[in-house]
């Protein structure tokens, strides 16, 4: 009988090594799902705080853009319009902008900044700047009346505004709705 007893607390000792050892593979395990939150939640921060930093750098234009026009010259030779960044939006950098224009569903290509003005300087949140493209300057024929461009407007960071706009048939100049 005293043999018997040597057992069970034999037994008693090994359950108890396993569950030390359950415990300590149990608390290992919670330590690396911890980890891996912890990780995943930092990732979907950087995420989201680009998702709004890019969401909030657009250049917004107010809508109406004035042409001038020579059909003597090919049609529309320059065009004037005003950009702006919202109150909550993020400051733009003008020498780093993109203004890509495309002309009757044709092949476009991006205006180069010397043909644009202003060329440079930071348009701050809530602040407005008139912008001018010499279409002509830049080589690029403008539509006749009747026909019809498209300008993509990118700033450095953010999303892109799309204007399309298309001539009135009797156009000679001014704003074009």
């Amino acid at each position: 009988m005293d043999n018997h007893t040597r057992e069970n607390a034999f037994s008693g000792l090994e359950a108890a090594i396993v569950m030390i050892a359950f415990v300590v593979v149990a608390a290992v395990f919670g330590y690396s799902m911890i980890s891996t939150g912890m990780f995943a939640t930092q990732k979907v921060q950087e995420v989201t705080y680009a998702g709004i930093k890019q969401s909030a750098s657009v250049a917004i234009t107010d809508g109406l853009i004035r042409g001038q026009y020579n059909e003597g010259q090919g049609g529309l030779i320059s065009l004037t319009f005003s950009i702006s960044v919202p109150e909550t939006g993020e400051a733009i950098d003008l020498s780093k902008m993109v203004y890509y224009y495309v002309r009757e569903n044709e092949g476009g290509n991006a205006v180069p900044l010397n043909y644009v003005t202003p060329n440079s300087g930071i348009l701050e949140s809530g602040d407005n700047t008139r912008v001018r493209l010499n279409l002509q300057g830049a080589g690029f024929a403008g539509p006749l009346a009747g026909g019809s461009f498209t300008l993509e407007i990118k700033p450095p960071v953010g999303a892109s505004t799309l204007l399309q706009r298309k001539l009135p048939s009797g156009y000679n100049g001014g704003y074009i709705s």
